[in-house]
């Protein structure tokens, strides 16, 4: 059974979409995804967290973001209930400015807030809530500002845990592919065509092909097909979904050409790959 999708109509509204639930989860939280992104503050209790097969502890302080493009499900420690502020929000409150910050890497990750600072990022997400509940004059823009020093909050800890590692500099890419890559990474799981990347690009489709493959190292199907490939792969590891629904929940059209690709990619089929628990 494919996993429970939750949509804008549900959770949004029409007015302003952005809402803010402060909640405890005392147990698991199946397998889902949304059409909505997601940020969670972890401020209390203890757990893990699985998003597109990959799990990651949670504590005090854990930080992150989830995308529509994302599987997740959420476990609790048994003694320990999580707690947690949970903001869901439109895409259209992510300004031009503020995605490149965030999505450098096109992927979200989990990062754990200093405990001098964790105050601050909790501030920020009780004067959301009372900006929310309040609607006093001005409160969109009021909360709007909230969940933008949030997410800055996350894009600057995420760079300065990049900037931990290897100390490889890469070269960077130009702005018109970076956003290209983003509207992609969001949505490799839905129909997407070349002409579409190339919009966000602002690009004739041709030209935009011509830029992406230098940009890229690959033509943009074949960039497209790997991401559904290497999204597969995670849920066939990290989930009971039937091959079939993962087929379709990665981009796939069909399943005859999703167990070609697979194999052809990993050596080995789907059906292989779950048996053998790779």
């Amino acid at each position: 059974m494919e996993p429970q999708r939750l949509t804008n109509e549900q959770y949004l509204g029409e007015d302003f979409p952005l809402r803010l639930y402060n909640q405890t989860v005392p147990g698991p939280v199946a397998l889902h995804w949304h059409e909505f992104y997601e940020l969670c503050y972890v401020y209390g209790g203890a757990g893990s967290h699985t998003v597109n097969g990959r799990a990651v502890p949670l504590s005090e302080g854990s930080l992150f973001l989830l995308t529509p493009a994302d599987f997740h499900s959420v476990s609790p420690s048994p003694d320990r209930p999580l707690q947690l502020y949970n903001a869901v929000f439109g895409e259209q409150l992510l300004s031009d400015e503020l995605r490149p910050l965030l999505f450098r890497d096109y992927a979200g990750g989990t990062v754990t807030v200093a405990e001098d600072a964790r105050e601050a990022v909790a501030e920020e997400f009780r004067l959301l809530q009372a900006e929310l509940s309040g609607r006093q004059p001005g409160y969109r823009l009021m909360a709007r500002g909230a969940l933008e020093r949030i997410l800055l909050m996350l894009a600057r800890l995420r760079s300065l845990e990049e900037g931990g590692g290897s100390g490889r500099e890469e070269a960077p890419q130009p702005e018109h592919i970076r956003r290209a890559l983003v509207f992609i990474h969001h949505r490799f799981r839905e129909p997407l065509s070349l002409r579409d990347a190339a919009a966000q690009a602002g690009l004739a489709p041709n030209y935009f092909s011509e830029c992406f493959r230098k940009a890229a190292g690959v033509p943009f199907q074949q960039y497209l097909q790997e991401l559904r490939l290497s999204f597969a792969c995670s849920l066939l590891r990290g989930s009971p979904l039937p091959v079939t629904d993962i087929c379709y929940a990665s981009g796939f059209r069909t399943l005859s050409h999703f167990e070609r690709a697979y194999k052809r990619k990993y050596g080995h089929s789907p059906r292989e790959a779950r048996m053998a628990g790779k």
